[in-house]
């Protein structure tokens, strides 16, 4: 049960436009450690529908550094890791055009929905990563990234705990999912998919 949990909040539409960045570790089934990181967005400027959703605006991150230049320290959290978003088509296709934008090549990795997978596995009316935290009492503060990360990181945990198995590919081979990769060499994407 080791992965990272990540969420990305994005000041526009542009999907390159990460504004806060949130990351849950996991080691051994305990989230051991979090963090949170604000981003000057590229394009640095922001959408009244991203800030009444996230909160987020130009005042948090006009002197923080670029994706580009804090990406020498977020690269080990996603590097051969195995990695988990809730709706981690979002989440992954951000990460992919925010490298594209800043000329950086892709980290080589798996990942996971705990979207996808609690639709598959929990009969409640809506599959949301509030719906989820109030369901599993988990501690939210919604469209903050790092609480989201960590919900998504508990999420994942229950989940795995619920079918007993040791690790996100297990999981998602009892569920018949396709496990999702990104690699910075040819083919360099596949999608969290059913089989």
């Amino acid at each position: 049960m080791n992965f990272v949990a990540i969420d990305f909040e994005t000041a526009n539409p542009n999907r390159s436009s990460i504004c806060s960045i949130g990351l849950a570790i996991v080691r051994n089934g305990v989230i051991t450690k979090s963090k949170h990181m604000y981003v000057r967005p590229n394009p640095d400027w922001y959408h009244g529908i991203n800030v009444s959703i996230h909160g987020i605006s130009d005042e948090h991150t006009r002197d923080k550094p670029t994706f580009r230049t804090q990406w020498k320290d977020l690269k080990p959290y996603f590097e051969n890791q195995t990695i988990v978003a809730h709706n981690a088509a979002f989440d992954l296709s951000v990460l992919r055009k925010a490298l594209d934008e800043s000329n950086l090549r892709y980290p080589d990795l798996e990942y996971h929905c705990s979207y996808r997978l609690s639709k598959e596995t929990l009969n409640l009316a809506s599959h949301k990563l509030d719906v989820l935290a109030q369901h599993f009492r988990i501690s939210l503060k919604h469209h903050n990234a790092e609480s989201d990360a960590r919900a998504s990181a508990e999420v994942a945990i229950r989940l795995m705990k619920k079918f007993k198995v040791g690790s996100m590919d297990e999981l998602a081979a009892i569920t018949g999912f396709r496990v999702g990769t990104l690699s910075g060499g040819p083919n360099s994407h596949s999608s969290f998919s059913k089989r």
